[in-house]
């Protein structure tokens, strides 16, 4: 039994605690937050210990910790895990800046820890079903839309470190690609940070790509158009559902064919390979590398959004 904590119990944290009670290769020893009423409760929905202090609970002989505290937070964290010989999952984006994405690489590199970055998209069943669709065709343009409302949760960061980095990620994972150009335009509606972010895209192999993303949407949509030479494929990420439109005739009909995208959680898919790494001794998929190219390319486009 992979022996595992998380810290920072918030929205995306408390998930974490839930998937790994529920793993069967797993043990939740504990989770930490400062916020002590939100802590109890979800140590006692998933029977394990509440830790104010997260020092207290990377003491308890643990193989593996979530960290999903608020970005500005993850270096310190990392580190002090890392410090002990301790796996880490750190949820998107990687550090809040260059500089402490670095270091958390480095010191899992010296102190021979796997470190993974929790780019959850990347799990979505949708993303891989795209990537096998496209293996073997010449992809010219991918176009992703990220929008929805406001998340109260959001103190820190705009919309393009909190939601554009999961698509920047997406990009050069299903371009099979670095970034050549990289364009962005940013506005300010209702937030001090940017809530609005309109991104272009030249990857190296020469695919174009776009992403739209904002706060300011009264529902959420999640959507992913790949065109290539041979066909244009639509897919649906909260609905897991993704469709694959080919053939076009001159009497404007077309063939539609749905793919096959087996339903699951992300997160747990995504939770299930962290374990699965640290019992293999195998390089998480998605590593501190990764974390930091997606960083970069973000941190790019606030350059020069405006």
């Amino acid at each position: 039994m992979i022996r595992v904590g998380v810290i920072g119990v918030g929205a995306m944290g408390r998930n974490h605690a839930r998937v790994y009670s529920e793993l069967s290769d797993a043990k939740l020893i504990g989770i930490a937050d400062i916020d002590e009423k939100l802590a109890a409760p979800v140590a006692q929905s998933y029977e394990c210990k509440a830790y104010a202090n997260y020092e207290d609970l990377l003491s308890e002989n643990l193989d593996a910790v979530s960290i999903a505290m608020p970005t500005s937070l993850h270096k310190r964290a990392a580190l002090a895990a890392i410090e002990k010989g301790i796996n880490i999952l750190v949820e998107k984006p990687i550090a809040g800046t260059i500089e402490d994405a670095t270091k958390i690489i480095e010191a899992a590199k010296r102190n021979g820890v796997k470190l993974m970055v929790g780019h959850i998209e990347r799990f979505n069943p949708i993303v891989a079903a795209i990537k096998e669709s496209i293996t073997d065709l010449q992809v010219v343009s991918i176009d992703i839309t990220r929008v929805g409302p406001l998340p109260p949760r959001i103190k820190d960061v705009g919309v393009i470190v909190d939601l554009a980095i999961h698509d920047i990620d997406l990009t050069r994972y299903l371009a099979n690609s670095e970034f050549k150009r990289v364009y962005g335009l940013t506005s300010k509606s209702i937030f001090e940070h940017e809530d609005t972010a309109i991104l272009l895209f030249e990857m190296e192999n020469g695919i174009l790509a776009h992403i739209t993303v904002n706060w300011l949407t009264p529902f959420k949509v999640r959507e992913i158009n790949v065109a290539t030479t041979e066909n244009f494929i639509k897919g649906w990420f909260i609905e897991q559902k993704v469709y694959e439109y080919s053939r076009y005739q001159e009497d404007s009909s077309y063939v539609v064919k749905e793919l096959n995208v087996p339903r699951a959680e992300p997160l747990k898919l995504e939770l299930k390979k962290f374990i699965e790494c640290i019992e293999k001794d195998e390089e998480p998929p998605i590593t501190g590398q990764d974390g930091l190219r997606a960083l970069e390319i973000a941190m790019l486009c606030l350059e020069k959004g405006g």
